[in-house]
């Protein structure tokens, strides 16, 4: 009986087979160059089993190709990996082709719930159209503010680990959280006194866990998942991070009520709109946590509190994490390159000439020519994404008149763009220099484009740009000596297993 089973499972395997390797969505995926599936598993084997080295394989395969597009089937799943720019542009910039990949939400939605890097339709839209005004460009003035005031917290740490070897991980990720409270969320925050916060504990393991979760296929069966002690890890960093935005939002709507009775006592004899009086505060303060508390559904009743939380979930790690690695990324690359550290010194002292010390502007970030250059090819170099997706739900059609048919999940390769030397000339070498010279506008996009951009990409940038301005006026950065190399996995984010270790000495003029 085992027997007949087993031959009738091999015959419909095989009859599944043939009729897949002749459908029409083969022949239009057999345009793109890419090795033979096999049944069942695809290509997925030459991913192989260490999801921490799947991005080596995946860059293995891209050159195996001939640097160019290329496609692998992983499962079930269809994959189109990009590297030209002009499909980079056909994909971000469609109006309609919005959702992301499916397994990339999958590991994310444990995490981040229906959030607005995992919804689509609607309530991708409302809340979209909610965080908008909080990310404009008149924000980023007092934006720099915050990142002024708690670059001098950060620098009575630094101030005492003088000429010795930091870990710019442990440092800089309680100081971008801070503010981010501070800044979107409207509350203080202390972590950069608390380096062993629970939050940070917690939030550190993400990375890991939604790669694995990316990944390891054997995750997404459920009932076996729950029975393994990764799972605990998992659930216990997401309550502990979930706890942490409960705590957030319940701080910051007590003193969003104090506002609204303070607003009630001082008006008492004025004939008022108290809801218009509130939003217009609430634009001046641009606090995005009181935009969610304050908003309303299309029926009348208030955001519900668990939408908000995955909100300021998604907020506080994505944009502390991200926008740490990159800061610490290119203070790496600061000190392996010396030359470079001090032509974006010299910029430094000819923006402010004598007041060597002033905290910057916005106006003095946009001067700052040089370092957003050094800024851009810390991230060509070693990229804070590695790659985004998005799953069609339409056939495709690209430039060169090739189609990926519909359901295929479209890869922008960002490591592979980044090593393309038809694109960048001498990949290999850091060059700043080069982001003066004209380029594709879709050849480096780190903050994605189109409709689906991240929104808090020029937040980043001012943050990154006024922060490693006030470092590296104050400390002369080098590399932290043998033993401390990172050892950089290209994950959902790119991180150093081992830290990023720099020596810090401070400056004397």
């Amino acid at each position: 009986m085992f027997v007949l089973l087993l031959g009738a499972a091999v015959v419909l395997l095989c009859i599944y087979e043939f009729l897949k390797r002749h459908s029409r969505d083969w022949k239009l995926l057999k345009q793109y160059p890419g090795d033979y599936p096999l049944p069942i598993v695809g290509n997925g084997l030459q991913l192989g089993f260490d999801a921490d080295d799947s991005s080596h394989k995946l860059m293995e395969l891209w050159k195996k190709h001939g640097r160019n597009n290329f496609r692998m089937t992983v499962g079930s799943e269809e994959w189109v990996l990009l590297s030209n720019p002009d499909d980079v542009a056909t994909i971000l910039n469609h109006p309609t082709e919005l959702g992301k990949q499916i397994e990339r939400n999958s590991a994310m939605r444990p995490f981040f719930g229906n959030s607005v890097s995992t919804s689509e339709g609607e309530q991708w839209k409302t809340i979209r159209k909610l965080m908008a005004p909080s990310f404009q460009f008149k924000t980023l003035e007092k934006r720099v503010e915050h990142v002024n005031k708690y670059c001098d917290r950060l620098f009575e740490l630094f101030d005492d680990q003088d000429n010795n070897v930091v870990d710019m991980y442990r440092y800089l990720r309680p100081f971008m959280f801070d503010i981010l409270c501070n800044s979107l969320m409207g509350v203080d925050s202390d972590l950069l006194h608390d380096l062993d916060h629970p939050y940070l504990q917690a939030s550190d393991k993400v990375v890991n866990i939604i790669t694995e979760n990316y990944f390891s296929y054997w995750r997404n069966i459920k009932y076996i998942f729950q029975l393994t002690p990764f799972y605990k890890e998992m659930m216990d960093a997401i309550q502990t991070m979930r706890t942490t935005s409960t705590n957030i939002i319940s701080e910051r709507k007590g003193k969003l009520e104090k506002i609204i009775e303070d607003t009630k006592n001082n008006n008492k004899h004025v004939d008022m709109d108290l809801e218009e009086l509130l939003e217009n505060k609430v634009s001046t303060d641009m606090c995005l946590l009181d935009k969610f508390l304050l908003s309303k559904l299309h029926n009348g009743d208030p955001l519900p509190e668990h939408m908000i939380n995955d909100e300021v979930t998604l907020v506080c790690w994505t944009g502390h994490y991200t926008t740490t690695m990159t800061m610490a990324h290119t203070l790496y690359c600061l000190a392996k390159h010396p030359e470079v550290q001090a032509r974006a010194l010299e910029e430094q002292k000819s923006i402010f000439n004598k007041d060597i010390h002033k905290r910057p502007t916005n106006q003095d970030l946009t001067e700052m020519k040089y370092l957003e250059a050094v800024i851009k090819e810390s991230i060509r170099v070693i990229p804070t994404v590695t790659k985004i997706g998005r799953q069609l739900k339409k056939d495709l059609k690209f430039k060169d008149g090739r189609v990926a048919p519909a359901n295929t999940t479209i890869i922008v390769f960002y490591e592979a763009i980044y090593q393309d030397p038809k694109t960048f000339h001498e990949p290999e070498k850091y060059n700043p220099e080069r982001f003066f010279s004209p380029m594709h506008n879709h050849a480096f996009v780190p903050f994605s484009a189109g409709p689906r951009n991240c929104l808090g990409f020029r937040f980043a940038w001012a943050a990154m740009k006024a922060t490693i301005s006030n470092i590296i006026r104050r400390y002369e950065l080098t590399l932290g000596g043998p033993g401390t190399e990172p050892q950089f996995a290209y994950r959902i984010v790119t991180e150093s297993k081992n830290g990023l270790h720099l020596k810090l000495r401070k400056r004397v003029y």
